[in-house]
């Protein structure tokens, strides 16, 4: 407004000298062609599908890694015990010519065991401890050592206990309950307008899982990089011998460490220390939003938001487990529903024809003033929301005066992320079965017919499907929501994005699953996922799973797991 009213005096000046008039040209602020932001925010949502849905795989493969180790040593005793033998055959034909070779009266002097075999035990422990509560547990046993007389050389691995509350197998009543809730506050947020509650939720809920997966992580690799060993070890003041003896002498003191003994459990600084950062940045991202208006041009407070959503994707996936296609068929097609429901439909019952996703994603829609208007005036009621709802991803667009930004929700992330996740354990877990029923490990590609012969190089399974289901489903899943995001510029306006991602991730996972002969399998619940639960953690690690036949796991192994195609070692 001050250079409008320097220009405004500078007209005035020149006409009351009477020289030349002044000539203004009003030029249009520049806005960029295309929205960069779409393209990113597409790229990002793939990323965070793919890195949440690959790390709730994470301790199968680990497992699989721990196999494969052990058979790379026990290879290699066996190399060195046949040279050994090698070496005492050239011995002993030496001394045949001259002086008797002395014999040694300890079998194991030939480096065997007391039963004249030649196994070795063995025992590799994970990075599990055992001061968190694990138990070590016998993973892995290979046939031939089974079957000798000497001690059979083992894997083991230190698995922490694992309780109901830390996973759970969805139903088809979770799919429906899921549902409902959604809906519900969907509907209370568009008429009660309680944007704030949602904000105080999302800071300190997300603040968790930041911890969780981002800085207690971090925290515990730099200490252990810098070898202090202080962080990671528990405070005696709040160690159980600790809170028993000041719970006996009684007191406030012995009441009070008592309940957080109940509580936390060990408490170890690295833990303090990470929950101090997380809750900080939690804090400071919430102030932001209620103090400075229209924050999501902020880029700390749009990048917190967005990591704050990659962690929450990265622990539902890892606690919320699908365990059979049947589920997530039912859990999918109801979001569909629900998706363009709220999207397309909602703007037909709606007074003023608004779409009750797009106004709750948007904390109550766009400003209802001119974007030059608010951006003199932010303050005002006019200018007032557009802001996107943190509830989902969000990147604003770049170089465009006007602001706005590109959406996807978090809904759109978890939910054919389920999907992505039980393609992962799948797969790991058809490797890891395989391993240990005695192949390479390797996943073949069963939804290809023409596998190994010459019409599998221009056969599109053969060439993409290679490795498993996770792969195509994952490029399923880009593919969908590039749609998704192509059909908001084309049609000008919200799209629902599980309308594009439902057929392409569910269509490709049962397509493949029909080809290879597994539908039946995939549709009520693989053997094999079961079968690598009971062999890592020994029962059913999930609250809902049905009790199975204890000769299933045995079936399972002695088929080879799923027609893989075992090249015995």
């Amino acid at each position: 407004m001050g250079e409008a009213a320097e220009l405004l005096d500078v007209v005035r000046g020149a006409e009351d000298s009477g020289g030349d008039p002044v000539v203004l040209s009003i030029y249009e602020r520049y806005r960029p062609h295309y929205n960069a932001s779409a393209l990113l925010i597409w790229a990002f949502g793939v990323f965070v599908a793919w890195i949440a849905s690959y790390h709730s795989s994470l301790e199968i493969r680990r497992v699989s890694k721990l196999v494969m180790k052990h058979r790379e040593m026990r290879l290699q005793r066996e190399h060195e015990r046949e040279q050994q033998q090698q070496r005492r055959g050239d011995n002993g034909h030496t001394q045949q010519s001259g002086r008797p070779r002395s014999r040694s009266n300890s079998p194991s002097a030939n480096g065997e065991n007391a039963n004249g075999s030649g196994s070795v035990a063995l025992e590799m422990p994970s990075n599990s401890s055992a001061a968190e509560g694990g138990q070590e547990r016998t993973i892995y046993q290979s046939r031939a050592e089974a079957d000798s007389s000497g001690a059979a050389a083992i894997v083991t691995q230190n698995v922490a206990p694992r309780h109901d509350e830390e996973s759970l197998e969805l139903t088809s009543a979770h799919a429906f309950g899921f549902i409902a809730m959604a809906s519900t506050s969907l509907l209370v947020l568009f008429f009660f307008k309680i944007y704030n509650v949602v904000k105080i939720m999302y800071a300190f809920g997300c603040s968790g899982a930041f911890a969780q997966i981002i800085v207690h992580p971090g925290l515990t690799m730099l200490f252990r990089r810098l070898e202090w060993e202080r962080p990671l070890m528990p405070m005696k003041w709040l160690s159980e011998e600790a809170a028993t003896r000041e719970s006996l002498r009684g007191g406030v003191k012995g009441r009070c460490l008592s309940c957080l003994w109940s509580f936390f459990g060990p408490l170890f600084p690295v833990d303090i220390a990470a929950m101090i950062i997380s809750y900080g940045v939690g804090a400071t991202w919430l102030w932001v939003a209620f103090t400075i208006p229209h924050p999501d041009t902020i880029t700390f407070y749009w990048l917190i938001q967005d990591i704050f959503g990659l962690c929450m994707c990265m622990l539902f996936l890892e606690t919320i487990k699908l365990n059979a296609i049947k589920v997530g068929a039912v859990l999918l097609v109801v979001a569909f529903f629900y998706d363009i429901f709220f999207v397309f439909v909602t703007p037909l019952l709606t007074k003023h024809g608004e779409s009750i996703m797009v106004n709750v994603a948007t904390s109550g829609g766009p400003p209802k003033a001119d974007p030059s208007w608010c951006e003199k005036y932010p303050f005002t009621s006019e200018c007032k929301g557009g802001d996107p709802l943190p509830m989902l991803f969000a990147i604003p667009r770049l170089f465009d005066y006007q602001g706005g930004c590109s959406m996807l929700g978090l809904g759109d992330i978890v939910l054919p992320g389920l999907l992505l996740s039980f393609a992962s354990r799948y797969d790991e877990s058809k490797r890891l079965m395989g391993l240990v029923a005695g192949g390479s490990g390797r996943v073949p590609n069963n939804a290809c017919p023409d596998a190994g012969s010459g019409k599998a190089a221009s056969c599109f399974l053969c060439c993409c499907c290679r490795n498993g289901y996770f792969g195509p489903v994952v490029v399923a899943y880009a593919i969908g929501l590039f749609m998704a995001n192509a059909a908001v510029y084309i049609m000008e306006m919200g799209q629902p994005a599980l309308l594009y991602l439902v057929p392409c991730c569910l269509g490709t996972m049962v397509y493949m699953g029909y080809k290879a002969g597994e539908l039946k399998d995939l549709w009520e619940g693989p053997r094999v996922i079961r079968a690598a639960d009971r062999l890592m953690y020994g029962e059913p690690h999930v609250e809902n799973a049905e009790e199975e036949d204890q000769g299933e796991e045995r079936q399972v192994l002695e088929d080879g797991m799923c027609n893989e195609e075992a090249e015995m070692t």
